[in-house]
């Protein structure tokens, strides 16, 4: 019989002992920007007609081909070394799909307004280059573009013109992601093994039995399909490489053509196959000093499977849940 190396873990896994989990309502106030923000609904994208032919349209047509084809223009194969700033050959819309326009898929719609903002990873309040530079160094595994340079600015341009008539701290329907049941999550841990079998009917064709995606010939040139585990994908800080936020992400856009109002995939198996792609079998990058994210414990990801943790609950819980114990519903936080 298969024993999941995850099965494994169980018996070494680290445990800490203290009085609190993930309190989403303390993470609420934390996020509170002072005032109740504009929803902004049936969002569409600009018509890229009225970008203007001057140093401002430049930019954001330059910042919408990096987001599209990040491997093209600073990925790990480009000629110009001192461009090599991604560590894999991914690109920005891998994740955020239409070039950050679609919605439900940590689209960029509205984050240009959304900023700064707290984030519990940093226990900071951050900026939006801040913001880029974290998924330069965690899901392109590389390193941080200087704020100063060409590329950041091309980048930040595009979101603002993206971000148009949307006031400062508006909230835009479809910038986040689709929640899996969360009563699911609290209930139950996700099983990699029938993960295996949703991979296997819904995933493999575009991203490879191994899950080594569809490279295209040439150098620079990206995937036609991004690999989903190996040497040349998101490493462990990556926000995809945890559970519930894969699951939430992974539900309302695969397979290709799903969409929040039209998913293919049940709550379940989301939850699932994001374990199994995530499982600690398959190989990845490893994110250095991630132990160091979160560093206060009431406000840390549920599903951070690094500790130190302010719970009794294993590395192993942390990972794949079930969640109830790690996470205090912000109805029940004091």
């Amino acid at each position: 019989m298969k024993v999941d190396l995850m099965l494994k873990l169980a018996l070494v896994a680290s445990c800490a002992s203290g009085l609190f989990a993930f309190d989403v309502g303390e993470l609420a106030k934390r996020g509170d920007q002072g005032f109740k923000p504009v929803v902004v609904k049936d969002w569409q994208a600009p018509d890229e007609k009225t970008i203007p032919n001057n140093q401002f349209g430049n930019d954001v047509r330059y910042g919408k081909a990096l987001v599209q084809e990040t491997y093209k223009y600073i990925g790990p194969e480009v000629a110009d070394k001192k461009m090599r700033y991604a560590g894999n050959n991914l690109a920005c819309n891998s994740c955020h799909l239409d070039a950050g326009t679609k919605k439900y898929s940590a689209g960029f719609m509205g984050v240009f307004a959304s900023f700064p903002q707290y984030s519990a990873r940093e226990n900071a309040v951050g900026t939006i280059e801040e913001r880029i530079n974290g998924c330069m160094q965690r899901s392109m595994n590389g390193k941080p573009l200087p704020e100063s340079s060409k590329e950041m600015k091309a980048i930040v341009t595009y979101m603002y013109w993206l971000g148009q008539g949307i006031s400062v701290g508006a909230k835009v329907e479809g910038s986040s992601l689709t929640k899996v049941d969360r009563k699911m999550i609290m209930s139950r841990a996700a099983d990699p093994i029938a993960g295996e079998k949703v991979y296997k009917e819904m995933c493999a064709s575009c991203h490879g039995d191994n899950g080594q995606g569809v490279k295209r010939e040439g150098k620079a040139m990206g995937y036609e399909f991004p690999p989903l585990w190996g040497k040349d994908t998101y490493n462990t800080g990556a926000g995809m490489f945890r559970l519930i936020k894969a699951a939430d992400w992974i539900v309302a856009n695969m397979p290709l053509g799903a969409t929040s109002d039209a998913k293919i995939l049940s709550d379940a198996q989301a939850y699932d196959v994001a374990a199994y792609i995530n499982n600690y079998d398959k190989e990845r990058p490893i994110k250095a000093n991630k132990d160091k994210d979160f560093p206060d414990l009431k406000v840390k990801a549920a599903d951070s499977d690094i500790g130190p943790y302010d719970d009794n609950k294993t590395r192993l819980q942390h990972k794949v849940g079930p969640y109830q114990g790690i996470i205090i519903p912000a109805k029940k936080a004091e």
